[in-house]
């Protein structure tokens, strides 16, 4: 009897690491591409579209570059 509440407990246990798992991978970072000019420049209220949706941008020369899997998202929610 103790071996089978032995076995009960370590799926318990299993089940809550996945389920801890799932959560962290939930929030995980999206975007990991190489940086590419979006075509906009910084006079703009794209930067601020931008913070409001959480996708990362970076500002050279007055140009803002964002990461290539992140063009989906912008054109989703910046257009």
């Amino acid at each position: 009897m103790k071996r089978g509440n032995r076995v009960k407990k370590y799926m318990v246990f299993f089940v809550w690491l996945i389920i801890i798992l799932i959560i962290l991978a939930a929030f995980e970072k999206k975007y990991y591409g190489k940086y590419t000019e979006l075509g906009e420049h910084t006079n703009s209220n794209t930067t601020d579209l931008l913070d409001e949706n959480e996708i990362p941008y970076k500002i050279e020369n007055g140009i803002i570059y964002i990461p290539e899997d992140a063009f989906d998202d912008f054109i989703f929610c910046c257009s």
